[in-house]
């Protein structure tokens, strides 16, 4: 009885691990150094853009609201945005850590804020 049960036992510890490997991804302490870094920065980014791209705020100040945050602005009819990539620390399902964080916020045709800003950011290669 022994005999039969260790070979059972071992092919369902195998089957367990080979399953469970593409459901879990180790992150190291780097890795979650990055996440913490994305996730900081998105959060600040969000906030700030709530707090300083208020309605009415002038194209002047949205142009400099970008450039204090490093994000490259680029105008088109009726908006405001602009995206950075970064390494961060990817959930599992995606291939890599890079990940992206943009901002929009709706504009008039002068360039002034007529809506709340938006802040969002994904990994780019994610299942």
């Amino acid at each position: 009885m022994k005999r039969t049960l260790f070979p059972i036992t071992i092919s369902l510890a195998v089957l367990l691990t080979a399953s469970s490997g593409c459901l879990y991804r180790y992150q190291n302490a780097n890795c979650k150094k990055r996440g913490a870094a994305y996730n900081a920065k998105a959060e600040k980014l969000e906030h700030d853009a709530h707090e300083k791209l208020v309605i009415g705020t002038k194209k002047d100040m949205v142009i400099r609201f970008f450039q204090e945050n490093g994000i490259p602005v680029t105008f088109t009819p009726g908006e405001a945005s602009g995206t950075i990539y970064m390494a961060g620390c990817a959930p599992s399902g995606c291939g890599s850590d890079k990940v992206f964080l943009g901002l929009q916020v709706k504009v008039d045709n002068a360039g002034s804020v007529i809506s709340e800003p938006h802040v969002g950011g994904f990994y780019t290669d994610c299942l």
